[in-house]
């Protein structure tokens, strides 16, 4: 008997309606709606060269607008003119900077997923080396020209300004969207590398740090009233985070600013290292840490990871603190 048959000789409306309802869930699962279902991968955005096309179309077509000609143009006009001239050239060479990333990508991800490049002091392999060293190469290219594009974006921004409001509505609605896609095509290119690792010195156990709402002191706690400037470890820790950790004890705790030592990376490997100075002016209570970012939320090899703090009361009761190198705070659990 067909499934339209039994229907139409079942006589009560209820079951009808229930068994048409079953086989119109049936037919939404078969589409893709089920529960269990796999979910069809999102598709890729344009990729950088792609971007770079079209911001630097917009771009050329905006300072033609403003183009300086025969009548006499304002101060403003002529800057805005001379930025968009600069901006569209850094823009090119990162056209030209992101295709010859694209390319180098195909070798070194083949190596990257054969597992070479997990130690890299044992490399021996010469042509995945290199690869890896082209990689690298193209990559900071596209990362300074990338800095210098925003930079000059800036100064464009600023002068359009002061121009006439059709060259401002362009901006915003032309070369404004086109430069978010470029800046977003980059970002998995400059995917966190650095793994998280707690500050410590290299080489012994790691610190263990109670929760957040517990008001008893750990055995790496601090009198604050001593120790107004405090280095953990003796100046001797090293660790990878993306935020400074403050947590108090037995009492409120302000924190007045925080400095580290913060160690840059190029072609893989630390090559500088700059002095962060923080000025936090920030009270932590008992139970609610304060988390200070170390560089906009990214991930940073940290050392030298000093702080200056007082008692927030002046009752003279004893206070504890600690200070400690996390990868996320209490609102970030990416």
């Amino acid at each position: 008997m067909t499934p339209l048959r039994f229907l139409t000789g079942l006589r009560h409306p209820l079951l009808i309606a229930a068994l048409a309802t079953f086989c119109s869930v049936g037919v939404i699962a078969q589409d893709g709606f089920a529960p269990s279902r796999t979910r069809r991968p999102i598709p890729a955005g344009p990729s950088l060269s792609e971007t770079t096309a079209l911001l630097e179309s917009a771009v050329r077509n905006l300072y033609k607008v403003i183009e300086p000609a025969n009548d006499e143009a304002s101060p403003n006009e002529l800057l805005a003119y001379a930025d968009l001239r600069s901006l569209r050239l850094y823009v090119g060479a990162l056209e030209v900077a992101g295709w010859s990333l694209e390319k180098v990508t195909v070798d070194y991800d083949r190596y990257s997923q054969s597992g070479l490049y997990r130690d890299r002091s044992r490399l021996t392999d010469r042509s995945a080396l290199a690869a890896w060293e082209r990689y690298q190469a193209a990559k900071e290219t596209v990362r300074t020209l990338l800095q210098r594009v925003r930079s000059t974006a800036i100064l464009c921004e600023h002068q359009i300004s002061f121009c006439d409001p059709q060259v401002s509505h362009e901006w915003r609605n032309e070369v404004l969207p086109a430069l978010r896609d470029c800046i977003a095509a980059t970002d998995p290119i400059f995917a966190e590398e650095v793994a998280y690792q707690r500050y410590g010195v290299p080489g012994q156990s790691a610190r263990v740090v109670p929760a957040s709402g517990s008001n008893n002191a750990s055995g790496d706690a601090v009198d604050v009233s001593r120790n107004p400037v405090y280095q953990p470890y003796d100046g001797q820790g090293r660790g990878q985070g993306r935020y400074v950790e403050v947590r108090a004890f037995s009492g409120p705790v302000r924190v007045k600013l925080v400095r580290f030592q913060s160690h840059e990376r190029s072609f893989g490997v630390t090559d500088a290292s700059v002095i962060r100075e923080l000025t936090v002016d920030e009270v932590v209570e008992p139970g609610q840490p304060l988390f200070v970012p170390c560089n906009r939320g990214r991930m940073v090899d940290v050392s030298n990871l000093e702080v200056e703090w007082a008692p927030a009361d002046r009752g003279g009761r004893r206070v504890m603190a600690t200070i400690d190198l996390v990868e996320n705070n209490d609102g970030d659990r990416n």
